[in-house]
């Protein structure tokens, strides 16, 4: 799925549910969906390892692989 970055932020804490430390890239992306008019809009976690903050770029547009399960395996810049 082809998204364009409108904006992106680090996120970093400590679960409440299972007090495990996170690190995260938010992405908020725009993208087509079937029956919007316009453009969708959703945040997309990456792991801040994999996806560093400062390699994110805004305003470009990438492919976003996901999983069966709807999870991201893959964000890359779109050529």
């Amino acid at each position: 799925m082809k998204v364009c970055v409108i904006g992106k932020e680090h996120a970093e804490g400590t679960s409440k549910k299972t007090g495990n430390p996170y690190s995260n890239t938010v992405v908020h992306v725009s993208h087509k969906k079937n029956r919007v008019e316009g453009q969708a809009v959703e945040a997309i976690w990456l792991d801040a390892k994999t996806f560093p903050l400062d390699a994110i770029q805004v305003g470009k547009t990438y492919d976003v692989d996901r999983d069966n399960r709807g999870y991201v395996i893959d964000f890359e810049l779109a050529r």
